[in-house]
């Protein structure tokens, strides 16, 4: 059997072969030789091979180069490739270009006309700004020139940026895809015939690239959800703990794309439903039951109106569709389903049920805390959910995930602000809440619950019972992400 990995590899190196020969060739030839036109045929086939999720990336950092953010093989039979890419780039002041999902319609002389603007950047003076206003002029949107930067982006090592760094760094992630998704949304809204999905990929993939780095707190960042912002936030958060499994179960970045992108869409077939339905305090009837559980298909409908390949489609189509059945397909839609739910079906319902239970809802009268949410999904492993899928879950969360209320022996109440220090350990490291004279809460000290008494060698303070931070009206963002 094909090796995936490197069946991808190669066809990368493919594409960038042609692209480096089509680049060479367009510059001492006419449009109309033959060696253009079948050195633009070769291109145009291997970048519609490899493009996914709507668009191509690649760029070259610390003198290696790497596709949709995967690190080619330097060795004897592409050395000589490589090391003329890398070249040609250096004096353009370009880390790498993206192609974007029209490409795979433009015309021949818009590509050309690309090249040859690319390759005459070279000798101006200031070759980025002379590029980009070359481009503008001949109006050529499919392709985004990737800047050279001075050393890794904020790409230094998640070890050499500190908490509050990371945390904010995640956040800007956060807060450009919701924004990303909502656009999206209010164009399938407005009927708009060409919805574009190039911006919330983009963000897609900067955000995998920054939760390889750390998944820690992109698995604790879901706690940003406000009681009264649902819709969206729901859509980030189940993204977001979906790509955390799919990292610990080794998924490559473009995998990790296609499910992140899955995920974030996993819902989009809600906004049809009209909001008393979807708010309802109170028991739905049959009517509004069946709108609510006919949201899964409708996603998979609304997917086929955004702007991607045929094949970007095909990858998270179906999971949109399953992501309600359960593990033993018990759920919903009701369908003659026969097939084992697909891998991202099964990564999704993990991080949608989660999600969902511990969201303080309108119509949902009891919250369970985040720790008890994981023992009831733990109970319904191999029935609701995957059994594998869901210990890897628990263990990236902890016994006690990011934004679990706790009671201490010392009478105080504490949030739960990052996973155990140490993976033996199950206490992780919390903040001590005090009321405030405003009927709220303050902020005190963060303290390690594995703290021992050096004495006795038993834990100073101990966990008496947990709660949900909605029940005592704590916003677990004001306390967790923010100063020390």
């Amino acid at each position: 059997m094909t090796d995936p990995a490197k069946y991808s590899s190669s066809r990368f190196e493919e594409f960038l072969r042609n692209f480096y020969s089509l680049s060479q060739t367009a510059r001492i030839y006419s449009d109309s030789h033959s060696l253009v036109t079948k050195g633009l045929e070769k291109f145009s086939e291997s970048i519609n091979s490899c493009m996914a999720n709507g668009s191509l990336t690649f760029k070259i950092s610390n003198d290696q180069l790497y596709v949709d953010d995967e690190k080619l093989s330097y060795n004897r039979t592409t050395k000589n490739l490589f090391d003329n890419i890398i070249r040609y780039f250096a004096p353009r002041d370009l880390e790498g270009v993206r192609f974007l999902e029209d490409v795979r319609h433009a015309p021949a002389e818009e590509i050309l006309a690309f090249l040859r603007l690319l390759d005459h950047s070279g000798q101006k003076p200031e070759p980025l700004a002379w590029l980009t206003d070359g481009l503008a002029a001949k109006n050529i949107q499919w392709v985004e020139l990737l800047e050279k930067t001075e050393g890794p982006r904020d790409d230094r090592d998640s070890s050499s940026l500190d908490r509050a760094e990371r945390l904010e760094r995640a956040r800007r992630d956060y807060t450009y895809t919701k924004a990303s998704l909502e656009e999206v949304a209010r164009k399938i809204k407005d009927n708009k015939s060409e919805i574009g999905i190039g911006k919330t990929v983009r963000v897609v993939q900067d955000m995998v690239t920054n939760l390889i780095e750390d998944d820690a707190v992109y698995s604790a960042i879901s706690t940003l959800r406000v009681f009264d912002d649902y819709t969206f936030t729901h859509s980030v958060n189940v993204a977001m703990l979906a790509m955390c499994i799919g990292r610990r179960i080794n998924l490559s970045r473009r995998t990790l794309v296609s499910l992140g992108l899955c995920a974030l869409f996993h819902d989009l077939g809600k906004i049809e439903i009209p909001a008393e339905v979807l708010h309802k305090k109170g028991k739905l009837d049959d009517r509004e039951l069946r709108m609510i559980q006919e949201h899964s298909l409708n996603s998979a409908r609304l997917l086929l109106k955004l702007k991607a390949s045929p094949d970007s489609k095909a990858r998270i189509l179906v999971p949109l569709f399953e992501h309600h059945l359960k593990y033993d397909l018990s759920g919903y839609p009701h369908a003659d389903w026969e097939k084992p739910l697909t891998l991202f079906g099964k990564i999704i319902a993990i991080a949608d049920k989660y999600d969902t239970l511990t969201s303080s809802r309108a119509y949902r009268r009891s919250l369970l805390s985040p720790d008890r949410v994981l023992g009831y999904m733990f109970a319904r492993a191999g029935i609701h959910f995957d059994p594998t899928l869901i210990k890897v879950f628990i263990n990236i969360l902890g016994l006690y995930p990011v934004g679990t209320l706790l009671r201490l022996d010392t009478g105080d109440l504490a949030l739960v602000v990052s996973s155990p220090s140490r993976e033996f350990s199950k206490r992780p490291l919390i903040r001590v809440l005090e009321k405030d004279n405003e009927g709220g809460y303050k902020k005190r000290e963060i303290i390690n619950l594995d703290e021992r008494d050096p004495e006795t060698g038993r834990y100073v303070r101990e966990i008496i019972e947990t709660h949900h931070p909605a029940a005592f009206g704590i916003q677990p963002v004001q306390h967790i992400f923010s100063g020390n």
